[in-house]
């Protein structure tokens, strides 16, 4: 209460169009994870990374105000040859669900807006849910400290010690029915509905692993054939590429070697601030979404503002 008192008390005095001043001349590349309706059973959306449509729909009014919505390709581009128009935006999405389709993409259209949106193929392609909602849904509102254990182990073990707590908790997520069905994925024929409308995709490995904690072998798996996966089924795709956890330690040489490789220009973290001309294309900074509901947050963190109070510990 306190802090949302203090945001609401910055918001008010102005600070957030100062900061947005600050920044007009670099790029604010926003991260989503989904848009649902708010419910009231089981597992749903405890961590605060759907935002309620209405939610949404008035962000998207606040970005056509006061930003320049762009593609995310045009827009690093742009940002590369110091032609960035002032106050510009990205939207992008990260993990490839359904919810994107039914809620996220009308307002898109309603707006006039585009996204770009990151998908892991296992997910997509093969109906296997993300390791993140099984760990969710079997440990309910205590998998925090368990989440964390598992993203600083290696991928094998990670896998092993999920199934093992799938196997006591007797709490498999094993399909999108019932409660699981705000997890589902989107379709390839939805994706497609998508970008005729002008949305675009982008890769966010096949089974959405810390890339960091994968074998160097095993790295083609999770960065060059989902591209080359994704290519075959939909077309042209993003070419930039995202970070699952996004964080300093997800990612490491090996990574980015395969990244560069593969043929990606430039790569999205989920490291907080905007970008200027002189960062590096591999590790572009965004802005989390996740858990945000009235307009003075949301006015606070799109302007730069919470990163900069972060400096001083204001979280």
């Amino acid at each position: 209460m306190v802090k949302r008192a203090v945001i609401r008390l910055l918001v008010l005095l102005g600070f957030p169009g100062l900061f947005r001043r600050l920044n007009r001349d670099s790029l604010t590349i926003l991260l989503y994870h989904g848009v649902a309706p708010k419910a009231d059973y089981g597992i749903y959306n405890y961590r605060g990374k759907f935002i309620p449509p209405e939610v949404f729909s008035w962000e998207l009014d606040y970005l056509k105000k006061h930003y320049t919505v762009l593609d995310l390709d045009e827009a690093i581009k742009k940002l590369q040859t110091n032609s960035l128009p002032s106050y510009s935006a990205v939207i992008t999405f990260d993990d490839g669900y359904r919810n994107f389709y039914e809620y996220a993409f009308p307002l898109l259209k309603q707006h006039g807006l585009t996204a770009t949106f990151f998908i892991p193929t296992d997910f997509i392609l093969k109906k296997i849910p993300l390791w993140t909602d099984r760990l969710e849904y079997l440990a309910f509102k205590n998998d925090a400290e368990i989440r964390q254990k598992l993203k600083s182990i290696p991928d094998e073990e990670k896998n092993s010690e999920l199934e093992k707590l799938e196997q006591t908790s007797n709490r498999k997520f094993s399909d999108f029915e019932t409660d699981r069905y705000v997890y589902a994925p989107l379709s390839i024929e939805q994706i497609k509905e998508m970008q005729g409308a002008g949305m675009k995709f982008g890769v966010h490995t096949a089974s959405h692993p810390i890339l960091s904690k994968v074998k160097k072998e095993n790295l083609s798996r999770e960065i060059t054939t989902p591209k080359n996966l994704l290519e075959q089924n939909i077309g042209s795709i993003s070419k930039s590429f995202c970070y699952p956890n996004g964080q300093p330690n997800d990612f490491n040489g090996d990574v980015l070697g395969e990244i560069k490789k593969s043929g990606f220009t430039s790569a999205l973290t989920t490291i907080e601030g905007t970008n200027t001309p002189n960062i590096n294309p591999y590790f572009l900074k965004r802005i989390v979404m996740d858990g945000i509901s009235d307009e003075s947050t949301f006015a606070f963190a799109v302007s730069g503002l919470r990163v900069f109070l972060r400096i001083f510990q204001f979280k």
